[in-house]
Order: C-alpha cells, then sequence, then structure tokens
C-alpha cells in the first residue's frame, strides 16, 4: 500500500480529505477450479483484499472577518497584516474586507465565501499590489524584490516602445557591457586555460560604472595583445618560410650550371659549375638585402645585362601543379620553375590554419615576362622572398633569419605568458561579472515597467504577488530604502483586481516539480482551479508500471534514478548533455516509475522475463495427465483438481510455461485495463464536480457533471461490475456443472447485446437474475443523459441574461454616446458579453465530444494491456532466442556473445525505447483520457512568474 500524503495549506481552521485510489494492490489468486476445460485456463477470484489507502490529507484556509481598523485586512487575517503608514500625496491602503479582495474570480460572479487554497491542490491566493518608493531607492528596491521572487510586476508603460522609456540607455549599456563580456570569453575559451575556478562573488556589490569602465579597459587591452600577437606571430612565420627558402633555394643554385660571358659582353653558354665549386650564380644581384623589410615586395634579382632573372618564394603544395601549369602558358615556356617540398607544416596568414607548402624559385629573362610572373605569384597568394646570388651573403642571410628567429621567439613566449596570465585573471571573474551585468539589465528592464510621479517624485508600480508574502514584501521594501539611505518609506498598497484574472500559482518542491511540469506541458491551471499534480504523482508511475512491469528492469530503472538522487548536488554544477539532462530533471519521477515497476513485476511474477517460484508453486504436472493438477490434489491426475490453496502472491509460475498461459494473461490485463479505465475517469468527473462547486456554478452540477457520472456509469461503470461479478463465480463448482446454462459469458456480447437488443439477455450471457431489466433501465438513463448534458445549460444561460437585462441601468447611467458601462454589462464566466449562439454551439461540441470519448477514451486505455503485452513478450524473445540458446551451446564464446546481444538489447531496446513508449502512453493517458475531463475547461490561466534571480540563474545556465 502506498500512503501520499500532501498537505494543502497551512490554515488550522478546517480540514479537506480527498481519497483517491493511488493504486490497486493486487493479490491474485488462482484457482483452475472456476473454468472448464484445461485446469491451467482457471478464471481468477476476486482479490482477497484490495486496499485502497492513499489519502491527500490538506487543510483549508478560511478567510475570517478581518478587522476593518487594519489596513489590509486580507494580510490581518492570515497574520501578515498591520497598521501601515503612508506619505504625503501617496494615499493609504484603504481597507478591505476578505470578501473584497476576493473579488474578481476567474469567475467574476461567483466567489466563494471560503476558499480552501493549497500548496498543490489548489493554486496560492494571489493579491494584486502597488508599490510607492523614492527614485533613490528604486534600484535597490527592485534587487530586493528580486532576491525575494515572489512579485510579477505588469507593465504599467504599454504604449511605449522599448527606446521611449526612461532607463533605455542604461540597457543599452549593460548591452555593450554584455558584448565584451562574449568577447573576453571567446578569447578565454580559445585559450584553452582548462577549468578555472571563479573567485568573483555573485552577490558583490559592484558599481555599474566602475565594472563598465574596467570592462572597456580590458576590452581595449585585449585587443592591443591581440595586435601585437598577430604581428609576432606573423613575422615569425615569415622568417621561417625565409629560412626554409635560404636553404632550398641554395640547393637549387648548387646544382645550377654557371655563366660565362663572351667576349663581346653578353651571355654566351651555360657550363657546368666552375673549379672553385662555390655553386654560385656568377651575375649581378641587384638591390638585395638579408632583412626582412623586403618580404613580400617582389623581390627578384637579375643577372648581368638583363639577361637572365628569378623569383624565389613559398607556396602552397596543393597549388604547385596549377601555379606551374599558368606560368607556363602565361609565358609561353619562357620561364623555368623549380619546387621543394617543406617538411614541417607552415601557418597559412590568411586562415591561420597549418599547411603544407613547397619552396619555388622561378627563373626568366626579361621585364615583361617578370611582370607576369610577378602577377600570377600574387594571385596564388605565393609568398615572395629575397635570395642572395653570393655564397657568402647566402650564409649571411640565414645566421641572420636565425638570429632573429630565436629573439622573435623569445619575445613570443613572454607575450605568451603575459596574455595569459591576463586572460586567467578575467576567467576567475568571467562568471560573476556576467552575472552582475544580466542582473543589473534585468533590474533595468524592471524598471521600465514602473511609472514615475512627477509631483511626488515617486516610482509606482503594480503586480500580483502570493498573500502569504506580504510580510516578506514589506521586509524588503524597507531593507532597499535602508540600503539606498532613502528619506521616504517605501509603502505596499493592496489593491481589487476587478474582472483581471490573476496568475496562477503553485508551490512545489525538488519532488513536485517534475510532476507540476508535465501537467502544466498541458496547460496552466486556472486560478484556484483543481490541479492534477497531486493524482499524477502515484497515477502516473503506476500506469507506467502496468505496460513496464518487470522486476528485474524495475530495478535498473530505480538504481538510475537513486544514483541521480544521491548525486543531484554534484550533478546540478555540471553541464549534461540533452539526455542526460532530461533524466536529471525527471530523476524523482523515475524512481517512483522503477519502484512501481518492480511491484507490478511481482504481481506479474517476472525477473527479466524468468518466472521466479518464491512461495512453490500450487500446480504440477503428472504422467497421467496432460493438465497439471494442484500439489494436494493429484490422487487422480485424470481430475485435473485445482490446488486447495492458491498462489499467495501474483501468478503462480507456472502459467509461464502453460500452452494457455498467453491467453490468461491477455484476458486478465485486458480487464484490468477497463477497471484502471474507467475509475481515472470517473475521478476526473468527480473532480469536475469540485471546481463547480468551489467556483458556486450549480449548472455544471446539474447539467455537466450529473449526466456525465450516469452516462459513464450506465455503460462502462456497469462494465467493471460485469468483470468484478464474473470474477466472483465459481464456474466449476458442482452446482455450476450440474447447470447446463452455468456458461462464463463473452462480456462483450453482453455489452454488444445491451444495445442491440434491449431488455432480452440470452441464457448463455446471463450472469445475474434481472440482467435484462436492469441493462434497460442503464440504457434508458445513458440516452436520456445526452439532451440533459445538450440542452438545459445554454437555455437556462440564456434567461439568466435575460433577466439580467430587465435591470439595466437608467440613461443617467448611460454615457453621451449611448453606450452603458462596461462593468454594467452581463458577461458569461469568462468576462465576454454573452451569445446564446455561441453558448450552444460550445456546448454542442462538449456533449458531442464527451459522448464519443466515453467510448474511445475506454478503449484508450486498453493500450495498457497492448504495452504490458508487448514488453512481455520482447522479454520472452530477447531471453530465449539470445541468451538462453547460447547458454544450450556451452561455448563460452557463444555464451559471452549471447550475452552480450542479451545485455545490449535488454539496455536498449527495453530499458530506452520500451520505457520511452510506455512514458508516453501514460503521458498520453493523464493528458487526454484523464485531465480533460475537469481541466481546463473554461481555457487556460496564466502562470505566475515573478521578478526573480533564481529564475534568472535558471534562464542563464538553459
Amino acid at each position: 500500500v502506498l500512503r501520499v500524503f500532501l498537505v494543502l495549506d497551512r490554515s488550522d481552521r478546517r480540514f479537506c480529505i480527498y481519497l483517491f485510489p493511488l493504486f490497486f494492490s493486487i493479490l491474485i489468486r488462482v484457482d483452475t477450479t472456476r473454468r472448464r476445460g484445461n485446469p491451467l485456463t482457471g478464471a481468477l477470484r476476486p482479490p482477497s483484499s484490495i486496499k485502497i489507502a492513499s489519502t491527500l490529507r490538506g487543510r483549508a484556509v478560511t478567510r475570517g472577518d478581518s478587522n476593518p481598523d487594519l489596513a489590509g485586512s486580507a494580510a490581518a487575517g492570515i497574520g501578515l497584516g498591520g497598521p501601515s503608514s503612508g506619505s504625503g500625496g501617496l494615499g493609504s491602503r484603504s481597507n478591505r474586507s476578505a470578501a473584497a479582495l476576493t473579488a474578481g474570480r476567474p469567475f467574476a460572479h461567483l466567489t466563494p465565501s471560503s476558499s480552501p487554497m493549497g500548496a498543490l491542490f489548489r493554486s496560492e491566493d494571489m493579491i494584486l499590489v502597488r508599490l510607492y518608493f523614492e527614485r533613490v531607492a528604486a534600484h535597490d528596491t527592485v534587487d530586493e524584490l528580486g532576491k525575494l521572487g515572489m512579485v510579477q510586476f505588469k507593465d504599467l508603460n504599454p504604449d511605449r516602445s522599448s527606446f521611449q522609456r526612461a532607463f533605455s540607455n542604461d540597457i543599452k549599456r549593460c548591452d555593450e557591457m554584455q558584448r565584451r563580456l562574449r568577447f573576453l570569453e571567446v578569447q578565454v575559451t580559445a585559450l584553452d586555460l582548462g577549468k578555472v575556478e571563479d573567485v568573483g562573488d555573485m552577490d558583490m556589490p559592484v558599481r555599474l560604472d566602475d565594472l563598465d569602465l574596467h570592462l572597456h579597459t580590458m576590452e581595449k587591452n585585449i585587443l592591443e595583445m591581440n595586435d601585437h600577437w598577430n604581428s609576432l606571430n606573423q613575422q615569425h612565420n615569415e622568417l621561417v618560410e625565409l629560412r626554409h627558402v635560404l636553404e632550398k633555394a641554395a640547393e637549387f643554385f648548387h646544382d645550377a650550371p654557371r655563366a660565362q660571358s663572351a667576349a663581346y659582353g653578353s651571355l654566351g653558354i651555360l657550363d657546368p659549375i666552375g673549379g672553385d665549386g662555390s655553386g654560385s650564380f656568377r651575375g649581378r644581384l641587384t638591390d638585395v638585402e638579408p632583412s626582412i623589410s623586403g618580404l613580400r615586395r617582389g623581390w627578384s634579382t637579375e643577372v648581368a645585362s638583363n639577361l637572365l632573372s628569378f623569383y624565389t618564394g613559398v607556396i602552397g603544395r596543393e597549388r604547385v601543379a596549377s601555379f606551374e601549369r599558368i606560368l607556363f602558358r602565361a609565358t609561353r615556356g619562357n620561364c623555368f620553375v623549380r619546387f621543394a617540398e617543406i617538411s614541417e607544416q607552415l601557418t597559412d596568414p590568411s586562415s591561420g590554419e597549418m599547411v603544407k607548402k613547397s619552396v619555388f624559385v622561378v627563373f626568366f629573362s626579361g621585364n615583361e615576362i617578370r611582370v607576369k610572373v610577378g602577377k600570377i605569384c600574387a594571385a596564388f597568394n605565393a609568398s615572395r622572398y629575397p635570395f642572395p646570388e653570393e655564397h657568402h651573403e647566402q650564409v649571411a642571410a640565414l645566421a641572420s633569419c636565425q638570429a632573429r628567429l630565436l629573439d622573435l621567439s623569445r619575445i613570443i613566449e613572454t607575450t605568451s605568458q603575459q596574455r595569459a596570465n591576463t586572460l586567467s585573471d578575467v576567467a576567475g571573474k568571467l562568471e560573476s561579472w556576467k552575472w552582475v551585468v544580466k542582473r543589473e539589465k534585468s533590474i533595468y528592464h524592471t524598471l521600465n515597467l514602473f511609472n514615475f510621479d512627477t509631483s511626488n517624485k515617486l516610482f509606482y508600480a503594480e503586480g500580483w504577488c502570493p498573500v502569504d508574502a506580504i510580510g516578506d514584501i514589506r521586509q524588503a521594501l524597507e531593507t532597499g530604502r535602508r540600503k539606498s539611505n532613502a528619506q521616504v518609506p517605501s509603502v505596499l498598497e493592496e489593491r481589487s483586481h476587478g474582472h483581471e484574472t490573476p496568475p496562477t500559482h503553485f508551490k512545489t518542491n525538488r519532488f513536485t516539480q517534475v510532476f507540476q511540469s508535465i501537467v502544466e506541458a498541458y496547460g496552466v491551471a486556472q486560478y484556484h482551479e483543481v490541479n492534477p499534480a497531486p493524482f499524477s504523482i502515484a497515477t502516473f508511475p503506476f500506469l507506467f508500471a502496468v505496460m513496464f512491469g518487470d522486476v528485474g528492469h524495475g530495478t535498473i530503472m530505480t538504481l538510475f534514478a537513486l544514483y541521480l538522487i544521491l548525486a543531484e548536488r554534484r550533478l546540478a554544477k555540471q553541464k549534461l548533455n540533452e539526455i542526460m539532462g532530461f533524466a536529471y530533471t525527471g530523476r524523482y519521477i523515475i524512481f517512483l516509475m522503477g519502484l512501481f515497476s518492480i511491484y507490478t513485476g511481482l504481481i506479474y511474477n517476472e525477473v527479466f522475463a524468468i518466472p521466479v517460484d518464491l512461495f512453490r508453486s500450487r500446480w504440477k504436472f503428472t504422467e497421467g495427465n496432460s493438465m497439471a493438477c494442484g500439489i494436494n490434489e493429484c490422487d487422480d491426475p485424470k481430475l485435473a483438481l485445482p490446488p486447495a490453496n492458491p498462489y499467495p502472491l501474483g501468478f503462480d509460475p507456472i502459467w509461464k510455461g502453460s500452452d494457455n498461459g498467453l491467453v490468461f494473461f491477455n484476458s486478465y490485463k485486458m480487464k484490468l485495463s477497463i477497471i484502471f479505465g474507467v475509475a481515472q475517469m470517473v475521478l476526473g468527473i468527480c473532480l469536475s464536480y469540485m471546481n463547480a462547486k468551489f467556483f458556486k456554478e450549480p449548472l455544471d452540477v446539474f447539467y455537466q457533471f450529473i449526466p456525465q457520472m450516469i452516462l459513464m456509469n450506465s455503460i462502462f461503470g456497469y462494465l467493471v461490475v460485469l468483470i468484478i461479478l464474473k470474477w466472483s463465480i465459481n464456474w466449476n463448482s458442482d452446482a455450476c456443472k450440474n447447470d447446463p446454462t452455468c456458461i462464463a459469458p463473452d462480456l462483450k456480447n453482453v455489452l454488444i447485446g445491451m444495445f442491440m437488443s434491449p431488455g432480452h439477455v440470452p441464457d448463455e450471457l446471463r450472469l445475474y437474475r434481472g440482467q435484462g431489466s436492469v441493462q434497460l433501465i442503464l440504457l434508458g438513463l445513458a440516452l436520456i443523459s445526452v439532451p440533459w448534458m445538450l440542452f438545459p445549460k445554454p437555455l437556462l444561460l440564456k434567461a439568466r441574461h435575460d433577466k439580467a437585462r430587465g435591470y439595466r441601468p437608467l440613461s443617467n447611467e448611460v454615457d453621451t454616446v449611448g453606450h452603458v458601462d462596461d462593468d454594467e454589462v452581463d458577461h458569461t464566466d469568462h468576462g465576454k458579453p454573452f451569445d446564446f449562439v455561441d453558448a450552444f454551439v460550445n456546448q454542442m461540441i462538449h456533449t458531442i465530444e464527451f459522448v464519443l470519448g466515453t467510448v474511445s477514451n475506454t478503449a484508450s486505455y486498453l493500450r495498457l494491456w497492448a504495452l504490458s503485452l508487448a514488453h512481455a513478450q520482447l522479454s520472452d524473445v530477447f531471453l530465449e532466442k539470445v541468451l538462453l540458446l547460447s547458454l544450450s551451446t556451452g561455448n563460452v564464446v557463444a555464451i559471452a556473445i549471447g550475452f552480450s546481444v542479451w545485455f545490449g538489447a535488454t539496455m536498449g531496446v527495453l530499458m530506452g525505447m520500451e520505457s520511452l513508449s510506455a512514458f508516453l502512453h501514460a503521458l498520453r493517458l493523464h493528458w487526454v483520457e484523464f485531465q480533460n475531463k475537469f481541466y481546463n475547461l473554461h481555457g487556460a490561466g496564466t502562470k505566475f512568474i515573478p521578478y526573480s534571480y533564481t529564475l534568472l540563474q535558471a534562464e542563464e545556465e538553459a
């Protein structure tokens, strides 16, 4: 037995106890004497005890008569009120009774005299308040209210755009600060400092001006350091490329032929290298200087008398082939190109990525070709570098390049360390700075919702808050006034909200939050409407477990959820992936689903699809008969007598291996699904009665609740009675054997015959005397309930509207254009003008939907049977065709492979896909079949979203 006690509120005057069958503790007694034929097809006896002991206990809030001498009597009525004085020109809080403060419920003309509000069963009592405070105290007051998180402010400037509001410039400044923080965050992330402990204080009293100046300076310094860093890296990359050019080109010229001058001073022939072995190209080198200043300036080295020139440089390796082909075509073959691959990867200056490059040398003659070659090098983004002709100049250039590389590496290392230290300091305070700016921005956004009274130099704001938070709000106002050293005290005035509907607020904790979120995913409850969440705490995991019943699978789910619960503080600080984040959010509902699955698994007697003989089977097979007999009744096996005592808990394990076990399980689970479905839908109709009674809607009670109960119970409630009655009859008793008409009827045919042949019941479908008369009466009630739901309510609403129009205001209460004041016009429950056609059409749609839903919703609960059957059969297939088949081979490798496949299928298919399927089906049963009977019948409400730093931090983490 699961007992859930939910405290509904804190008043000591009344208690509201709502009984609901959270789940059924079913002790199944299998007695095969109740069926004819195979003893293993016995029907079920009714459980010896069905314990329905889950109770919702709560206390009702009853507003007593408040003292009219106290301002804010509603607060005084719950022990929070007291005299409060305002300042000149602001007005004091008016004296109101509790009834006046409860005016303006969602149903304006139906205000209950007492409101049994609970923390979860019904939403909290809300009140509209107006706050007055000095301009100097505005910032600190909003800051304290944000820490409290109990006020939802209204926008008092709806006609003004965001640019016309008072604090738009402050918001722009916060946006700019957030941009700088994002820039710093990118820099810290790119540096990859690892996990840096945040040393900032989230609540540090930092001035926004100081932080803005600090961030501006920090951004400027980081940008300068980045520019210097990029410049150093670019120089280092160019020096590395120059070093490779000097090394590779020297090899080219070492192998090149020697130029000999003719007698007339022109180029003669190209001979091999002379006897000096210098390997130099004997010509005149112009404008060659081994310094970095000449890089990327189109260096060319020309031979004496402009006979031959060459370019040296570096190009990407993937462009070598196209570069050589274009040079050949552009110069018509009048150039010679040599390439040498560079072993190490170099940095591409345009993209910053590491790429493979090659050194090239292009030989050509003539100025026209030199211009073409230069343009082609620029088009291919090739870097050109100078190369001296003489050997000693080459050695000097290489030595100079290496020396500069060494100096530059030291400078880069120092700069890198300085940059890392600066960003490390930023990383330690980045999160606290982001929170401070986000908090300040939210404060200015909130201040833009307020109005400023120029005559009294005061801000005033309006908002919703729970009634029991009035004292805390007053304390926050006083704290904000003291922090800002304001002279005028801040004032809280309680106001009447008229026809405006207050927002809906439920107090939840870590356990109940997930169930409330599931309910609100369907729709937000109306103000003071019955909340399905308390019932879903038990019904949701139980219906899931009906479809997922297995002790082994439930244990895995429970242990996984238990780990998430025990490690919730550590996991809350980590960045979880999407799937793990969903599991962490629903850890408590997963825990309950696992526990309930263990319970239903004990009923089904399945542990990873293996039946467990905990109490010794009450059946046994003998050689004298193919059918089993009771362990104490096998003296004559041919009689196949049942056991004297049934299996004490759940199903007897012998059913798992019997030929007709599947037929028996299907019959049991299908009937049980109908019972659970009808019980939950009847509960939903009863909750609609609680809503109608609370809001004093007699029309909903007499013309919706009563006919709906009659229609549901006259058909499917009667079917549940037939199921229990059939279970309670011993169809294999001696009296039944001697009676030829004593045959177990097919309940489907009984229900069909109830409509097709009213009043007539064949002998083979009869369960009790007078069955035909009872079914005829129930059918008549079901037919009467349909027009009962359809016609009276819209007609009575029209009569009420006509009666109200007979008492319209006289001419002196009508304005000059002939319109009646909006407050004097008769309205429907939702504050809209009454229209009979709309009312009748809506009632007709509601009636048709309920009548059709009575059948479709009941049939929808058969998914409990279908999903349970699918889960059991999949478990059997994985067990028999994978694990047991591999065990039968006796091969260690086959057993290991079979166990791995079975474990993977169990975790992936059953624990993953099957559990998700059962979850979604349980969700549908609660949303469509249960909640639509009473929840959001008159439209959804408005969720209470206070200005809260806690919610602000949750949004930031999300």
